[in-house]
């Protein structure tokens, strides 16, 4: 998945969780699992793409404009924006496999050759997020602090 349709979705989490009370160390863990679990949803990645290392500085960028939106414009907590960062971060290591050829091994276990992560082609793997990250922006307006 794109980072911005992690970031955009720990967030949403982060706002839902934290209004239910929640302890900022069980946020963390869920954003990061939520991760985990988004990759198995077939979607579309940009890494088949032509340009992967351009669509990622994109991303990439996009992410950290969402996350400084959320913090400053939306005043909420510096780490409860965090979470929606901590979410997409483990994408790092697909940039950096990108980097260095495409094939290089990466670190977070959801993104193993060996794990099931979801597949599916740009019409619909692309509709997919974009409606994950819709739900994700109600759900931040909506529950934010």
């Amino acid at each position: 998945m794109w980072v911005t349709t992690h970031v955009l979705s720990g967030l949403a989490l982060a706002a839902l969780l934290s209004a239910a009370g929640w302890p900022w160390w069980a946020i963390l863990l869920v954003v990061v699992l939520a991760h985990v679990l988004m990759d198995l949803v077939p979607h579309w990645d940009y890494t088949v793409s032509r340009h992967p290392l351009a669509f990622s500085v994109v991303d990439f960028l996009a992410s950290l404009l969402l996350f400084l939106a959320v913090w400053l414009a939306l005043d909420w907590p510096f780490w409860l924006a965090l979470m929606g960062l901590v979410s997409g971060s483990p994408d790092w290591d697909v940039v950096v496999a990108e980097l260095r050829g495409g094939d290089a091994r990466k670190v977070f276990p959801s993104h193993w050759k060996s794990f099931p992560h979801g597949r599916s082609g740009p019409v619909w793997g692309i509709g997919v997020q974009v409606a994950i990250m819709a739900a994700s922006v109600v759900a931040v307006l909506a529950a934010g602090p």
